[in-house]
């Protein structure tokens, strides 16, 4: 989902106002192309002007592996920052597809809000017995679709002669070498003086269980349909951001609706639980859903397009600068909210404050996140790892209990004492003393354990 405290950071919705109509599947654009929105499933080509088909031998600046959300936006930030020396971009894809959408709350600037495809100022929580509306018009909730994204950012790099871009390769690994790193691709040896990876978190099943062994992990896991309906059925000026009123027996399950018009919406389904399901079932669960919902059958609607993902929701401290050259942003550093999922807004924030570090214009302290919401992170993860079938009935109480704004500034990293303070009272307390309990042990041991090693 790419669709938070929630499953949301990922995920975003298309607007079908688009000038330019949606196409088959296979249809590709290249090269800058300025406001007009995309329509879901067109693939993005890189410009021929940043593509080369062999590397320099001399040594880049910067060299980012991993061209995806976190790479290219790190890439323009550096860009716009200053950077002046050459900065090479690898990656294994040969063409960008339009394979995810964003949402965030539009509590700050970025680089691509602007690309929004749809805005909602109202949003709604829902559990079996309860109906939750909350709003706000300073901070709506937006989203943006992947290709678009990628179109604007590419066509932005192009703009710039110190960057290449060294599609279709995989990065073997890197090493530390007298003036600076080297990094082995399928093909080449690459130098840099400075390395960022955002290749992302493919953890194996052996290192996630042991993640999970010495952490609190969340698996988030989604497959989600573009829709559009032969008629009228969805309600634009509010998204669904949790529908809990689903099956819960396989694990903590909830639909997700971001509806862009009255006849297309982008539907979810997503599961916080470490549980194995199919493709197959996730589909079959959403048919059913859009049935339950919306009155459609499958001869009701086209599917223009789907997302799928598995997104870690955890307080694992990942390593973000495993060598004095080498930075690690994007999910692979830890940008994912622990106890959301949200990871865009982090990204932005994480881009500009690497891009000034490399750069030199401040120092590195290599934090992505605020202090103060860690423990409540922690606390919040702990409790939907332990006790999912309660957590309906608390996100509704979190929605319809904490005003608007600082619910918002919570999820968006953003909130201060009073924001939290808000949150605390309105949470049920009792249930949360175990698992606050359980972390404050493990914080302890873990610090003890540190001590022991140094």
């Amino acid at each position: 989902m790419t669709p938070s405290i929630l499953p949301f950071g990922r995920h975003e919705t298309r607007d079908s106002g688009g000038a330019l109509p949606w196409s088959e599947e296979g249809t590709t654009l290249s090269g800058p192309q300025e406001p007009s929105l995309l329509g879901r499933g067109v693939a993005v080509q890189v410009p021929d002007s940043l593509v080369i088909d062999v590397p320099d031998t001399g040594v880049y600046d910067v060299v980012i592996l991993g061209a995806g959300c976190s790479g290219l936006s790190l890439c323009l930030a550096l860009l716009e920052h200053g950077a002046t020396g050459p900065i090479l971009l690898v990656d294994s894809r040969t063409e960008y597809h339009d394979d995810r959408t964003w949402s965030f709350w539009d509590v700050e600037p970025t680089r691509f809000t602007h690309l929004a495809r749809a805005r909602w100022t109202t949003w709604r929580v829902s559990t079996a017995t309860d109906q939750v509306r909350s709003s706000t018009l300073s901070t709506p909730y937006v989203s943006l679709a992947a290709n678009d994204f990628y179109r604007y950012v590419l066509g932005r790099l192009a703009e710039y002669p110190n960057v290449r871009f060294l599609t279709g390769e995989d990065v073997v690994g890197y090493s530390e070498i007298a003036d600076g790193l080297e990094v082995a691709t399928t093909r080449f040896r690459v130098r840099g003086a400075q390395l960022v990876d955002s290749r992302g978190l493919q953890p194996t099943r052996g290192e996630r269980d042991d993640i999970a062994r010495r952490s609190t992990w969340v698996p988030q896991k989604f497959v989600g349909w573009h829709l559009v309906s032969s008629r009228p059925v969805f309600h634009p000026d509010e998204c669904l951001l949790m529908d809990f009123d689903v099956d819960q027996t396989r694990g903590l399950r909830f639909g997700y609706v971001l509806p862009v018009s009255p006849n297309e919406a982008l539907v979810e389904n997503v599961y916080l639980a470490d549980v194995p399901v199919t493709e197959a079932e996730h589909r079959a669960e959403l048919e059913a859903y859009v049935e339950s919902r919306f009155g459609l059958e499958p001869g009701d609607y086209e599917i223009l397009g789907d997302e799928r993902g598995y997104i870690p929701m955890t307080d694992h401290v990942f390593t973000q600068r495993p060598m004095p050259r080498v930075s690690v942003i994007g999910t692979l550093g830890g940008a994912t909210r622990p106890s959301t999922g949200y990871t865009f807004l982090r990204i932005q924030r994480s881009s500009d404050e690497t891009a000034l570090r490399l750069l030199g214009d401040s120092p590195d302290d290599g934090r992505i996140h605020a202090s103060r919401t860690s423990i409540l992170d922690r606390v919040f993860l702990r409790f939907l790892k332990d006790h999912p079938e309660r957590a309906p009935l608390v996100f509704a109480r979190m929605f319809a209990r904490v005003p608007a704004e600082s619910l918002v500034r919570f999820l968006s990293d953003r909130s201060g004492p009073i924001d939290i303070a808000r949150l605390i009272l309105a949470l049920p307390k009792r249930w949360f003393l175990g698992s606050a309990f359980l972390v404050v042990l493990r914080m302890v041991t873990d610090r003890g354990r540190h001590d022991r090693h140094n």
